[in-house]
């Protein structure tokens, strides 16, 4: 495979769709992957991972897309999970490794269960620490446990889903405001040529804040304003 080639397979198992993109995945390649990564991850109530075992991202741009996705996939009662192992992909999600469930493998988190996640809660199980009782009383004692570990997990993993929604909605809506920002200098950096022409002569008036919006609304502005003089 060529270094500027991109790939993007598909494996439907049912209910679990697999999306596997490998490739040099730059600026030229973001708008044909943004594309193709938002229709294949439309549809309520899907596993979707996102394989990015063998993907290399050279623009930033990547990280902020793949939240909006999971902003997106969370709100159609689907669950996003991003398939990786190596280090390069590692420090690419490091700064928002709290935010996406990351797993090596599709069977790795299909095969985290509850032992796993009374782990990330701070329960522990040992047999130095266990306590010596009578079968019976270690059963009815276990049964009571694990009902409190399960309904305090559950609670917890409530809010952690939460306060995760939330991080993914600011951050999301932070970086759609700053394209807005970058588009909205573009446009008012374009003006500077027609100013020194003497056609436009205040700037403020084609912001896209300001009272005239369009270049039709500038010329009828233009024409009152020689009808008026």
């Amino acid at each position: 495979m060529r270094a500027d080639l991109i790939d993007i397979r598909v494996e439907d198992h049912g209910d679990d769709v697999e999306i596997s993109l490998s490739g040099s995945l730059g600026v030229f390649q973001f708008p044909a992957v943004c594309e193709k990564i938002e229709m294949l991850t439309s549809g309520p109530g899907v596993f979707f991972f996102l394989n990015l075992q063998r993907a290399h991202f050279k623009a930033k741009e990547y990280l902020d897309f793949f939240l909006e996705v999971l902003d997106r996939v969370r709100s159609q009662n689907s669950t996003l999970v991003l398939i990786f192992s190596n280090e390069e992909q590692k420090n690419y999600f490091a700064r928002y490794r709290n935010i996406f469930e990351i797993y090596e493998s599709r069977e790795a988190y299909k095969n985290s269960g509850m032992a796993k996640q009374l782990n990330q809660i701070g329960i522990h199980y040992g047999k130095k620490t266990g306590l010596r009782v009578t079968p019976g009383v270690a059963i009815a004692g276990a049964v009571f446990i694990i009902g409190w570990a399960i309904t305090l997990f559950l609670i917890i993993a409530a809010q952690g889903r939460d306060i995760a929604d939330k991080q993914a909605q600011i951050i999301a809506l932070q970086s759609q405001k700053d394209r807005y920002v970058r588009e909205i200098d573009k446009l008012e950096s374009s003006i500077g040529p027609l100013r020194k022409l003497g056609v436009v002569q205040d700037t403020s008036v084609l912001s896209s804040f300001g009272v005239i919006q369009d270049w039709v609304s500038y010329l009828e502005y233009l024409e009152n304003t020689r009808r008026e003089e």
